[in-house]
Parts: structure tokens; sequence; C-alpha cells
């Protein structure tokens, strides 16, 4: 009986993930000729497999050889082809509904200790007294020191109503609690209220993800903002959204952008009757009147991790001159995926499509055909045009993502933040900083409070060294081993202490810096994401920059070549 369960299971995974072209790459012709094909690829397929999986000299677990065989074959197509097996369900339905089973947690592993970095409000981990900055030492009996994080969150998610047991090390003593699973929905708008003068009227949405209720969560926003109409002017925050469901953002656009506009291309393969592959175009356009009146400016905030649908809603803004896009260039992927249900609760989310803005333009920037040394690519897409333009003339550009119409880089971490992120500083401060400050509500890192900070780096041992620094003490070993003669050692020993007085310079260089990561360390321990996002907008150069060009419409008309 088990026997023919695996043999059923090896067939469907096979039929579902062959390639066409495995073994010929010949160009499909007839109907007969790809099923031909097919089966002849499949026959060799399982036949190659079932040998090794009976008669292999080591004991194998079929389950994950057959895995590893469609995860090797999934690798020679895009990234974004991913199969799923029974275990990933609640990874899809994040994806796909914002939710999953799970007990209202975020972890991370510090240094290879699992600690809980955020606890969600109204979930049983809060109702249960468990606390950020708590250590997870076992998960129902595991000692899961050395697991890697993707295990261990397989561990702590599951179906809503069953239960996982923590061991909980806390201030050095150590208990156990029983956490029942339940259902977990994510926010898509974490944040939405009005910002900068409150007479400018300025609204700021934060999207962070686009799945199956984004449409309606950005409807009742918008309409929330409206009230007493004193909507003068929209910021939508699409910074590390990585994006979702392509519907959403279809159902996105339709609230933002006049009514018959287009939004979205798509083209892709289909067979017809005959088998013949054949492109096929869709076209999206805007089937409603806006929520969001025309005659109100609107800025999309973007940066490196905007991607996907993210990128569709800023491609069409910024084509359809409905917008101005304020921040960095966004990831760049231009393919659409779809979840398919192949069976045995497994998944398979396969690129069908590519998209391409209104303008025509294709904004992929990873090009997977380079990458690939198998050659199962047949043909390989280029878009020759590299310029498209806008509804009002301006020039945009094909590949490499989204690039905003005001670019504001935010300023790059510094050698210093580096060094003392790498050494786990800022975590263990934070842990420092509450137990001796139990009572506070919220923090702001004052010269005081950085004093400390630096005193407790001083006490555990921290002190920051240079690239430079750090090469010269190289230097200076190799030398020694080497029996380099003193002088040399004692000009190398100069250059040192000197180059540790320029480590210091560089410390107290990026104090202000440090100031807002410590700061932000210690206030994810006491305040609400809604909290933390609001208070980050001062010192947040991108949103400044969108305020500015939001109270200086001459300014912004001008970008989007409208008269005034």
């Amino acid at each position: 009986m088990k026997s023919t369960f695996l043999n059923k299971r090896i067939w469907i995974y096979i039929l579902i993930f062959i390639s066409i072209n495995f073994f010929y790459g010949t160009t499909l012709e007839t109907h007969d000729d790809i099923y031909e094909r097919i089966n002849r690829n499949l026959e060799i397929f399982g036949k190659t497999y079932k040998e090794i999986a009976l008669n292999y000299v080591d004991n194998l677990d079929i389950d994950k050889f057959m895995r590893a065989g469609i995860e090797g074959m999934l690798s020679t197509l895009d990234p974004y082809t991913v199969y799923y097996d029974e275990k990933s369900k609640a990874e899809i339905d994040l994806i796909t509904a914002g939710k999953y089973g799970g007990v209202g947690i975020t972890i991370e592993l510090h240094d290879s200790i699992l600690v809980i970095t955020d606890i969600m409000s109204g979930y049983e981990a809060e109702r249960k007294g468990l606390r950020q900055g708590d250590i997870i030492l076992e998960i129902d009996g595991t000692n899961i020191k050395n697991y890697k994080l993707d295990k261990i969150r397989t561990m702590v998610r599951g179906e809503p109503g069953t239960q996982v047991k923590f061991k909980i090390e806390r201030n050095k003593e150590t208990f156990e609690v029983t956490l029942t699973r339940q259902e977990i929905i994510l926010k898509n708008i974490p944040f939405y209220g009005f910002i900068g003068n409150p007479s400018d009227g300025i609204g700021y949405i934060k999207l962070s993800r686009f799945t199956a209720t984004s449409v309606n969560e950005m409807e009742n926003t918008i309409k929330n903002l409206k009230v007493n109409s004193n909507l003068k002017g929209l910021i939508i925050d699409l910074r590390n959204n990585g994006g979702g469901l392509l519907d959403a953002a279809i159902g996105i656009l339709n609230k933002l952008v006049p009514k018959n506009n287009l939004l979205l291309i798509t083209k892709g393969n289909q067979i017809d009757a005959s088998g013949i592959k054949k492109e096929r175009e869709e076209k999206f356009f805007s089937k409603e009147e806006p929520i969001l009146p025309p005659d109100i400016p609107l800025v999309i905030l973007i940066n490196g991790s905007t991607a996907s649908a993210s990128e569709i809603v800023a491609g069409a803004i910024q084509d359809l001159d409905r917008g101005v896009i304020v921040g960095t260039t966004s990831l760049g992927k231009g393919l659409v995926q779809q979840i398919k249900d192949i069976g045995y609760n497994s998944k398979l989310k396969i690129t069908t499509q590519r998209y391409f803005t209104p303008s025509g333009r294709w904004i992929q920037q990873k090009n997977y055909f380079l990458e690939n040394k198998y050659g199962v690519f047949i043909d390989n897409f280029i878009q020759e045009n590299q310029t498209f333009k806008t509804i009002n003339g301006r020039t945009v550009y094909a590949n490499g993502g989204i690039t905003p119409d005001i670019e504001v880089k935010m300023e790059p971490n510094s050698e210093v933040y580096n060094f003392l992120l790498k050494k786990d500083a800022f975590f263990k401060f934070a842990n420092y900083y509450l137990q001796k400050y139990p009572d506070i509500k919220t923090f702001e890192c004052t010269d005081i409070a950085f004093k400390e900070f630096e005193e407790f780096l001083i006490y555990n041992g921290i002190f920051y060294s240079s690239f430079e620094e750090l090469k010269l003490k190289e230097v200076k070993d190799s030398a020694e081993k080497k029996n380099y003669p003193d002088s040399f050692l004692n000009k190398i020993e100069t250059l040192i202490e000197l180059s540790k007085k320029e480590s210091e310079k560089e410390f107290l260089l990026a104090k202000e810096e440090l100031k807002i990561i410590i700061e932000n360390e210690i206030n994810k321990r006491l305040l609400s994401e809604e909290e933390r996002i609001a208070k980050s907008f001062d010192k947040d150069k991108q949103i400044q920059e969108a305020i500015n060009l939001l109270q200086n419409l001459s300014i912004y008309n001008s970008i989007l070549n409208k008269l005034n």
C-alpha cells in the first residue's frame, strides 16, 4: 500500500515538474510532438529516480531526494519559480492572504541564540506574558541550538488550535509556557494618518504588502483621510514592500487613477489546441472612478526593496503622470507568478508572464538568461528599446527597476555601525538598559544615554577597530612570525597607534547615526509599530522630501510637466 502511494506521489511530481526541454532543445511544432517528448522524458526520469531510490548503496530519504531533483530543475529557471511542499502552507497563506497560524511573535538569531524581538498585540504570546528579549531554548522539548531560522519558524507555526510549548530564559531564569496557535492576520497598512503641518492636509499611508484584503484596506483608509475634506495631498509608502498579488495591485490602482486608463500589460505563453505555443497578451484598465480625486497630488515612496506588485503600482503612477516617485531605484522584478496546486498539499509558484508598465517598458533587473548555464531557454527575451515616454512626454527607462523622479539616497551605514551590529552591541545594550530602567515608557537617546552605551561597550570588551587598524595588526602579526627586525615592528606599532586614534574619530563621527539605531532598538521593546513609524518621520529624509514636494505644488507640477 505504501509503495503504491509512493509511486503515485512520484509520478505526480514528475508530471508537473519535468521540463519539456529536459533532454532535448528542439522547438515545439505539433500537438503530438510535445506530448511525445513529455512522455519520453518522464520515462527516462522515472527510471533514473526509481533505480537510485531502490539500488543506491546508501539509504536515502526518497522524499528529500525528489525535492532536491525538483529544486535543482527549478534552479535552471528564473529565481521566482519555487516549489512549496506540505510543510510550507503557512508561507503560502502569508503570500496570498497575509495570514498564518502562529502565536504572534517575531524571532531572530543573535549569536546563535534565538530571541523574541517583537510581540504582536492581541495574540497568544502577549496574553501568556512573553516579552521582547526573551530567549527561546526549546520548542516542544527540542533543543533548537544551531537550528536555522527557517526550520525554527516551521516549528513555531502550524494549524490554528494546535499547541506549541516553549522553554524560555529571562534574566537568567528559565520557565516553560504552552501557547495555542491562532490565525495571525498581518496588517497590510500598519500606519496611516496626517503628517507634517496639520494645516497642509498631507496624508500618509504605509502599505506593507499586497494580499486579498489590501484593496479594501486602502479604500477604507483613503475614505478615513478624506473625512472633513482635509486631505490635500497623499504619500503612499511602498518602501520595503516586496509585493504580493497582481489583482491587489490593479485594485489599488483603480482607487488612484482616473477611469479608462491603461494600467498594465502582461504577456505570456499558452499552448493552443494544435500544440503550438503562442504569446498571450492581456491589458488591464482602470474600470472605476478613483476614490482619490485626480486633483489631489500624490507621492509614492520606493527603495531597493520595493518589488513586484509595488513596482506595478509605482510604474503605472509614473507612466500616467498621476504622481511623483521619490526615493531610490526599486528592485526590478518584471515577472508575474501564479500559485498552482499540484496535489499532496504541495504547490508550485511558477512564472507565467512578463509585465509591462503602461508606456510599454519591462523593468526586469536580474538577467536570469545570462546566469543560466544549462541552456534550457530556447529564446532569451530582450527589450531593445530602453527609453519610453509618459503621458506628459517625460522620459522613463526599461530594465533595472523603477527610477524615482526625485532621488533621495539614504546615508550608507558607517563602518562603525556594521562593526557593532556584528558584535550584536545594540541588541545587548537594549537588554541591559531595560533591565536597569524597567519602568520607562519611551526612550530618547540623549548624550547621557549614549555615554552609557560607550561605557557598556568598554565593560563588555567591545572596542571599535577600523579596517585599516585591523589590517595593520595583521601585518604586525605576520611580521612577528617571520622574525622581522624590531625597527620594522616599531614602525608598524606606531602606525597602529595612529590608526587607533583615527578609529576613535570615526566612532565619534558616527555618534548621531548610532544614537538613532540605539533609540530604535530600545523603542522596539516599548512602542507599538504605529508609534515607532510615527516617531521615525522627523529623521526620515525621503518622507521629508515628499512633504516638501506636496507643500510646493509648483515644483510638483513642473516635475510632471503639468500646467499650474
